[in-house]
């Protein structure tokens, strides 16, 4: 707190009152009837609080005393469907946009409630896998069978689902899975979940409205500090301030919080440059008072916060490969970068002047303002070319598919369709990744260069479900096509053997000649290079495999793939996963994981000449 508060409280604050005093004032006299002004992005006032009266003989439906009052139906936002598990449990409540996509109710079986939250406990990261990030959010708002509660404290699922969603920069969903789950959320604990979700989600009304909930029977520093913001928040600078000099004072140790306090309720310039925000509270209140967020901040959500306001394309880039930035919101910061007209007209010429990520906003740019298919796909193949060298390439291609997808397949582009093929299978347009495929395949015969690109694409079209003779004539030529498209064989030998492995782990089938040759790759098998999985969690992923536990498959596959860059990671551990995800019948997730991990430790393409 600073010397500069302390005199802004006194000068309008002539008497201390005691803290006692203060809570007094804030439990039973400030919370009725404030009102927010929205910020600047919204004009009119809202509620920020609900009366505290019961209903008027102006409301005919409001309920009497007399009438039981009924338990309300979990309740979600548009497009949002809740699930529950009947009267079992009240924490067994699910929230997906698409229930088709749920984990089965069963995942969590042959587990203690202890595990279970121990497991969802230890997510603290998403990596960069974009199927993993998916899945995160399939495991944590699917509707599932808890088991009972074990003796002693009892353990809250619920609670370290919503508080994992949050932590993993999933604030919506956050909110409305404590939304669908608020008859299991009446306890001061259970409230301060669902305050941190409608904090994390920025909806200050409803954050507000849970306070005035749990401010009475609950002395937590976090509701004080709460209830202090929403009167700052509603306008009512005066208390706010006295509320937050008395937490000062009775030795509340919160920097973040305070400065922040002091900017909306002060007036002050916030200096944060050696502090770091952590937290749904620090978010929202870096949001509402507009202050420049630092980096540094291990949290999501401050994370996307200072992306957003930073014009730094590398920073955006690599939010965007950590699952914390769309890919739509990047192709805006392209758009917004600002070239000369000579840079747009001969691109080529002006990438090796700027830096990787503008020469992507310049090569984005040109996509879009071409209208000739080859200059159109010459932009395409350089700007994937170098995202792979800059281990941007799964961030980078969903930018870059979408005005791809415009791009007509065609003799002309002969050359491209490799390229196209791939970017298409990564992204999961399928349809058009069999067109560009399928004109490789029609010159295959006569052309060795589409031959060998027919063959190299094999592992992509088996990983996507694709079946029949066409697939089979992808096959001939497999290897050694993989070994001849690197530029070091050696490292072409290697990433042949991953693949195989791979494609048996996610779809059963044998890309090998014989068990012989398995046992023959296996000895003469070299150490792999880069980071791995631990050996105990690999150990509890296999063992929960075979018991066929999906809910710890999934969340020990997370942690695994969250240990480091996936581009870093050694290939036994994506491929522990791939198998250990087909195992418990997550085969389409396996797939997809397979598919990524196969573009991402591709090594170095041979030179193209064209």
């Amino acid at each position: 707190m600073t010397a500069s508060r302390s005199r802004n409280h006194g000068s309008h604050n002539p008497g201390w009152m005691p803290f006692s005093a203060v809570r007094v004032t804030l439990a039973g006299v400030t919370l009725c009837g404030l009102l927010i002004t929205a910020p600047s992005d919204a004009q009119a006032q809202v509620q920020l609080f609900p009366s505290l009266q019961g209903g008027t003989q102006d409301q005919p439906d409001a309920q009497t005393s007399d009438q039981p009052s009924a338990t309300p139906e979990p309740t979600a936002p548009s497009g949002m469907a809740v699930e529950t598990l009947g009267a079992v449990d009240t924490e067994a409540v699910g929230a997906l946009p698409d229930t088709a996509v749920a984990l089965p109710p069963d995942l969590w079986t042959g587990l203690s409630r202890s595990s279970i939250a121990a497991l969802i406990n230890g997510l603290t990261g998403n990596g960069d896998y974009p199927v993993v990030r998916e899945l995160a959010k399939r495991l944590l708002l699917s509707a599932a069978a808890l088991p009972s509660q074990e003796s002693g404290t009892p353990i809250s699922v619920l609670h370290a689902r919503i508080e994992a969603l949050a932590r993993m920069g999933f604030a919506r969903e956050a909110e409305t899975l404590a939304r669908a789950g608020a008859d299991a959320l009446r306890d001061p604990d259970g409230l301060a979940a669902l305050a941190r979700s409608q904090l994390s989600a920025y909806d200050l009304p409803e954050a507000c409205s849970t306070a005035t909930n749990a401010v009475t029977p609950s002395n937590d520093v976090f509701w004080q500090k709460l209830i202090a913001f929403c009167q700052a928040v509603a306008g009512q600078k005066d208390q706010a301030s006295l509320a937050a000099q008395t937490l000062f004072d009775t030795g509340v140790e919160d920097p973040v919080y305070f400065t922040l306090m002091d900017s909306i309720t002060l007036g002050l310039s916030p200096e944060l440059k050696a502090l770091t925000p952590e937290g749904a509270m620090h978010y929202a209140m870096l949001r509402f008072s507009g202050a420049a967020v630092p980096f540094g901040s291990t949290d999501p959500l401050i994370t996307q916060l200072a992306v957003q306001q930073s014009p730094d394309l590398d920073v955006a880039e690599s939010a965007t490969r950590r699952g914390l930035l769309s890919p739509e919101a990047l192709a805006d910061k392209y758009l917004a970068e600002a070239f000369k007209p000579s840079a747009l007209d001969a691109p080529l010429e002006a990438l090796d002047k700027i830096s990787p990520a503008a020469g992507r906003a310049l090569l984005y740019q040109v996509l879009l303002k071409w209208e000739i298919p080859a200059l159109r796909a010459e932009a395409v193949s350089v700007a994937l070319s170098r995202a792979r060298s800059d281990g941007l390439l799964i961030a980078i291609a969903p930018v870059f598919a979408t005005p791809a997808m415009t791009i007509p397949p065609s003799n002309d582009l002969l050359w491209f369709a490799e390229d196209a093929a791939r970017l298409f299978y990564m992204t999961g347009h399928m349809d058009r990744a069999r067109q560009w495929h399928a004109l490789l395949r029609s010159h295959a015969t006569a052309n060795a260069d589409s031959a060998a690109s027919n063959a190299r694409l094999w592992h992509l079209a088996m990983l996507s479900g694709e079946t029949g003779q066409a697939l089979g004539q992808s096959r001939r030529g497999w290897d050694q096509a993989i070994i001849d498209g690197a530029e070091d064989p050696d490292a072409g030998r290697a990433y042949l053997e991953t693949l195989k492995a791979l494609v048996q782990a996610a779809t059963g089938g044998e890309p090998l000649a014989s068990e012989a040759e398995l046992r023959a790759d296996a000895m003469a098998a070299q150490p792999e290079t880069g980071i791995g999985a631990a050996a105990l969690p690999l150990h509890l992923l296999s063992r929960a495999a075979e018991a066929e536990r999906m809910g710890e498959v999934v969340a020990l596959s997370i942690a695994v793939l969250s240990i480091g860059p996936a581009q870093q990671l050694n290939p036994s551990t994506p491929i522990a996963v791939v198998r250990a995800l087909t195992a418990v019948g997550l085969q389409r997730d396996a797939r997809q994981l397979a598919m990524e991990t196969a573009v991402l430790s591709a090594p170095n393409p041979v030179p193209m000449d064209r």
